[in-house]
């Protein structure tokens, strides 16, 4: 019995043959009992997950490249996802000069002026690359150096154009034991150092919350012992027909020194009228800043959040700023050359 997973070049794999209509592929996948819910149509695009295997249609539907990814693959009697790409090609008994290289991203003409303005190097291709071989219409899709996906088309079909062929020094990459490790390293290499003055900044808002949190509970702890006297409401606004104010002058005394304040409709519990009596509550080395009982629970709340928020807002600003002005700069700058371009004085 035919091996259903063994790649045949330029023809397809299993059921899926290059060159088949849309309409016979649905059918099959009818009588294979894969029901519509596990396909994502995708107008040219049919994926089907339960297979790991992607069919693309083109202008006219008809099955132009498959895509599969199972490990269940074989080439030329092998396994081929997660294998070696230089062992697949030599299996294959394909020269190298019959190789193509191309990158994923490659598609309008800006894309490709920017491969020809600086071509990829071996780690980025063997990083994640695809490696196709025209006359056979097979394309590989690699990560770190082995075969992450296989791409079949008809010959004709392949792209025309890439970014060189399979290179000596790329098998020797290749054939590199710690080849995953490497590459890792290579691919975490920063690009630029860390911005230490984005770290400064950092530390400085951990700094800034951590004192108006502290500053915010003692606060609050303040308010929630502070003493209380009875007041009198002996205005409102709007006055008198108005039957619901908005606005209570209140008088208290503290300490023999009458005081007043003006409270609104969430400092007090219920409408009050004029001669109510209403409960005020004040720090002792300030009586003549109040609050009604209903807004003490949120006393650190209504006046450290706006100072929170801006903080916040500001580092947020200042985060910004350094990130476009370290873009101006060389990535390998020296604090001298920092120190010319930003045309600042040191000691």
């Amino acid at each position: 019995m035919q091996n259903p997973w063994a790649i045949e070049p330029g023809q397809g794999v299993g059921d899926w043959r290059l060159g088949a209509s849309r309409d016979d592929v649905l059918r099959r996948l009818a009588e294979r009992g894969i029901k519509s819910e596990s396909e994502i149509d995708d107008g040219d695009l049919l994926i089907v997950d339960d297979l790991e295997v992607e069919l693309k249609f083109g202008r006219s539907q008809r099955l132009c490249e498959i895509t599969a990814e199972s490990e269940r693959l074989t080439l030329a009697g092998h396994a081929v996802i997660g294998a070696r790409l230089h062992e697949v090609v030599d299996r294959l008994r394909v020269d190298d000069s019959e190789t193509l290289w191309t990158l994923e991203e490659q598609g309008d003409e800006e894309e490709l002026d920017a491969v020809a303005a600086k071509p990829p190097t071996d780690e980025e291709l063997i990083s994640e690359g695809s490696l196709w071989i025209p006359r056979l219409g097979l394309g590989f899709d690699l990560w770190r150096g082995e075969v992450l996906c296989v791409r079949m088309r008809q010959p004709a079909d392949v792209p025309p154009s890439g970014v060189g062929a399979l290179t000596p020094s790329q098998r020797r990459l290749l054939a590199k034991p710690d080849l995953s490790n490497s590459l890792t390293d290579e691919d975490s290499t920063p690009k630029r150092p860390p911005n230490r003055y984005q770290q400064v900044l950092t530390i400085a808002l951990m700094g800034a919350m951590g004192w108006l949190i502290w500053t915010a509970i003692d606060y609050q702890r303040k308010w929630s012992a502070s003493p209380s006297v009875e007041g009198e409401v002996i205005a409102v606004e709007p006055p008198p027909p108005e039957p619901f104010p908005s606005e209570f002058t209140v008088a208290y005394h503290v300490d023999g020194k009458e005081h007043r304040t003006v409270f609104g409709v969430a400092d007090v519990y219920m409408t009050r009228a004029v001669g109510d009596k209403v409960d005020v509550r004040y720090l002792p080395d300030a009586p003549d800043q109040p609050m009604g009982p209903a807004r003490v629970n949120d006393a650190a709340f209504l006046r450290f959040m706006p100072w929170g928020i801006g903080i916040f807002g500001a580092y947020l600003a200042l985060q910004l700023l350094i990130s476009i002005g370290s873009k101006l700069l060389p990535a390998t700058a020296r604090p001298e050359e920092l120190k010319t371009t930003l045309g600042t004085q040191y000691d």
